[in-house]
């Protein structure tokens, strides 16, 4: 009798088991799992969060100024017309600065010895980036002109170019000498350079 009874209790065990623990352990074990992908979402909320606070405070930590800058670096149009003014400025105040007007004054009396670069073009291009960064959002340009300049003073030409708001790559130097330069001091030589450079801009989204 003991042991009917023993057996009727286990049979009742296992299916108690069955019918009302085991679905009660998979939901639980379901929540669970619930439970930790909502951690997960809240810990990348948190760091999502975290990021744009501290890139806010870039923002709010740029001036006026350098937010100026920036516009300067990396304008929103190709800016042809200005492109070249900049650099017509760039190449005059270069000489005056330096007191070598002279020697580009020619035998007209009237010539004040003011240059300004010469044959200026401007043509689309393609710019190439990492892969960091959107291709389709970042316009080019080449930009080609002569300047005719003593060694020196293209030397601190290009140097100013190197230092200027603007992007610029450099991608070509040509130049001629001269036929009259033979028996002139070599630091008053001028000489007609060729220089290829490529400029980009934002395109708008």
């Amino acid at each position: 009798m003991k042991s009917i009874i023993s057996i009727i209790l286990i049979a009742a065990s296992i299916s108690f088991f069955i019918f009302f623990t085991k679905p009660k352990w998979a939901q639980l074990k379901a929540n669970r799992l619930e439970v930790e992908k909502l951690n997960v979402a809240q810990e990348n909320a948190k760091k999502l969060k975290e990021r744009i606070k501290s890139l806010l405070d870039v923002k709010n930590a740029i001036t006026v100024t350098d937010l100026e800058k920036i516009k300067k670096m990396i304008p929103n149009n190709v800016e042809n017309v200005k492109l070249i003014i900049d650099f017509d400025n760039m190449v005059q105040s270069l000489v005056t600065e330096k007191g070598t007007s002279n020697l580009y004054k020619s035998t007209n009396p009237a010539d004040s010895g003011k240059i300004s670069i010469d044959n200026p073009k401007i043509t689309q291009s393609t710019a190439i980036v990492d892969g960091s960064f959107d291709p389709t959002q970042l316009g080019a340009a080449d930009f080609s002109f002569n300047v005719s300049l003593t060694y020196d003073d293209f030397i601190d030409f290009l140097k100013r170019i190197e230092t200027s708001t603007r992007i610029f790559d450099v991608e070509s130097i040509t130049f001629s000498t001269p036929s009259l330069a033979a028996g002139k001091n070599p630091n008053e030589i001028v000489y007609t350079f060729n220089v290829g450079l490529k400029t980009y801009w934002l395109k708008s989204k």
